[in-house]
């Protein structure tokens, strides 16, 4: 609940953000980031765009802002703070489409009335995107908007655009990684040549090894005991670390904490909690290692 009250407040103030500065058309001598003559802007058919323009953006804020007022409702999951993260940058790359539509719908406008292109409008692609190679400015005043852009003829301009873009998709990336892991079932093995081991894998990755010869107590619990994290991961359906568990202490964990069973083992080097795909892998890991031991 705390999450989506954070992610709705931030989505509405960003996106009241994003309108404000996008009402702002006439910047710099350039209406939409379009140099036009002086009496072209009263126009009808100038008019017209401008009017669009403005109507598509209250549009798209208004949706935005209601979608993320439907968000607010979603289960708490893994999948919905995805889906947040995506909506979230969503809306606020949406309303700079009229912004695209608008600044292209006047430059043909312009060309169809033989109006000259100011030397001004040629480094801007548009009016969002400017390249200017004998600018050597990195950034230099938005023509659509509050701000500054970068140059991307510039090698710093280049840089910053880089840096933000990585960023974006580190962050974009995250969620569906963490959803690949935390579908990814945990898995016991038991390996009798050349030692007896127990070995935990999340998926095909092998996380603890444990020989047999160290091991002291092997128990089945149909409940896991309140556990806090102190290193490791700790998703919806998997948890791998190390933990600090009641009446244990520090713990190692690789397991579904969702299962209806889980393996604790306890050796001379510490205690483990696991669980293999199924319920009854577990129970059958158990009983062997017990039989095993006795």
């Amino acid at each position: 609940m705390a999450f989506s009250i954070i992610m709705l407040a931030c989505l509405i103030v960003c996106v009241g953000i994003d309108y404000l500065s996008l009402k702002r058309i006439d910047q710099n001598g350039a209406l939409l980031g379009v140099t036009l003559p002086p009496d072209a802007a009263a126009l009808p058919e100038v008019q017209s765009i401008v009017q669009q323009y403005l109507r598509w953006l209250r549009i798209i804020c208004l949706l935005c802002a209601a979608g993320g007022v439907g968000l607010f409702f979603l289960p708490d999951s893994l999948l919905r703070v995805m889906v947040w993260v995506y909506f979230f940058f969503g809306s606020l790359a949406l309303p700079y489409l009229p912004c695209l539509w608008a600044n292209r719908t006047l430059q043909r406008l312009r060309d169809a009335h033989g109006w000259p292109a100011a030397p001004g409008d040629v480094p801007w692609k548009y009016g969002l995107f400017y390249y200017a190679p004998d600018d050597t400015r990195a950034s230099v005043p938005k023509r659509i908007g509050k701000g500054t852009t970068a140059n991307l003829a510039t090698l710093r301009g280049k840089l910053a655009v880089a840096v933000n873009a990585i960023a974006i998709a580190a962050i974009l990336l995250t969620g569906p990684v963490l959803g690949v892991l935390d579908h990814t079932p945990a898995r016991l093995e038991l390996q009798v040549s050349p030692t007896v081991e127990l070995q935990s894998y999340h998926g095909k990755t092998r996380k603890y090894i444990i020989p047999l010869d160290s091991i002291t107590k092997v128990q089945v619990y149909s409940s896991l005991p309140e556990a806090s994290r102190v290193g490791g991961i700790d998703l919806e359906h998997y948890w791998q670390g190390t933990f600090v568990m009641v009446h244990d202490g520090t713990v190692h964990l690789c397991l579904d904490p969702t299962a209806g069973k889980f393996l604790r083992v306890e050796t001379e080097d510490g205690i483990f909690w696991l669980t293999a795909e199924t319920d009854e892998q577990t129970e059958k890991v158990a009983d062997w290692l017990t039989e095993e031991l006795s």
